[in-house]
């Protein structure tokens, strides 16, 4: 009596490749960068531990390496995944998904009409409350409003009977009188001294040393081409300069005569000049 083999599995026909090609374990895994022990598990088709998206990835990869049709060993690991996998529980998180998203969008919309039950509770108490405070209001204005100009007549009477007598009169003529006299009698006060204005300007680099009249030092030091200096201080001012050339000077917007001094020399003067 002859019985017919049974067909093997993607795994014995990726452990029967391997051993036809005379490739050990170990060079398999190093290889497909996987470990000896997932090579092993593959070959053994113990694939529970493993996603099943990852193990059709090793077992694709391993059917690549010993050249075997991939469309059947797919196919076989299909039939071993889907032989266990179609008994237990099929649809069962997509069902529990289901039922916990239709429990939520009741749970949402019960919210939702809870908000819109309690804004339209508060509008129809500040509507209530808008009619009820409107005519209190009215009468109240009704009360108040000839008690206002009851007042302002009493006021305007009042202002009308207290005319003031010659008396009151003359005493504020002589108190306007008084205060014009203590006016006119106080001394202005002292106006400050004006100060003198003296600017500087230079066609290139120069010392510059300035003292005015009351001995305080208004400018010292060395000041670039092209800058112009505005001082101002009490007159005369003492004057030292690097290289007088190089330097044109104001004197209260009057333009100073420069010609005298001699140019690349230090040179010391007033300006104004003492006569």
């Amino acid at each position: 009596m002859t019985t017919d083999s049974a067909p093997l599995t993607a795994g014995q026909r990726l452990r029967q490749a391997r051993e036809q090609r005379g490739l050990s374990v170990q060079q398999v895994a190093l290889q497909l960068n996987l470990k000896a022990e997932l090579v092993t598990k593959l070959e053994q088709d113990q694939l529970e531990g493993t996603l099943e998206t990852f193990a059709r990835g090793y077992v694709r990869a391993y059917a690549r390496l010993l050249k075997l049709p991939e469309a059947e060993l797919m196919a076989a690991v299909g039939q071993q995944s889907g032989s266990d996998s179609s008994k237990a529980n099929p649809m069962r998180t997509f069902s529990n998904r289901t039922a916990k998203q239709a429990t939520e969008n009741r749970f949402m919309w019960l919210t939702y009409a809870i908000v819109a039950l309690l804004l339209l509770l508060l509008f129809v108490w500040w509507w209530q409350s808008e009619l009820i405070t409107s005519p209190t209001s009215a009468v109240l204005d009704s009360q108040i409003t000839p008690e206002i100009i009851s007042d302002q007549q009493a006021e305007e009477s009042e202002l009308v009977l207290t005319e003031p007598t010659a008396e009151q009169l003359a005493e504020m003529l002589q108190q306007l009188n008084d205060s014009a006299q203590a006016s006119v009698g106080t001394e202005p006060e002292p106006i400050a001294p004006q100060l003198d204005q003296l600017e500087m300007r230079f066609s290139a680099n120069c010392w510059v040393d300035v003292i005015d009249a009351e001995g305080n030092r208004v400018a010292y030091g060395t000041k670039q081409a092209g800058y112009i200096m505005q001082l101002s201080g009490t007159a005369p001012f003492v004057v030292t300069l690097g290289n007088p050339s190089v330097v044109q000077i104001n004197f209260n917007q009057q333009a100073v005569d420069m010609s005298a001094l001699p140019g690349g020399r230090v040179a010391k003067f007033s300006i104004p000049e003492s006569e």
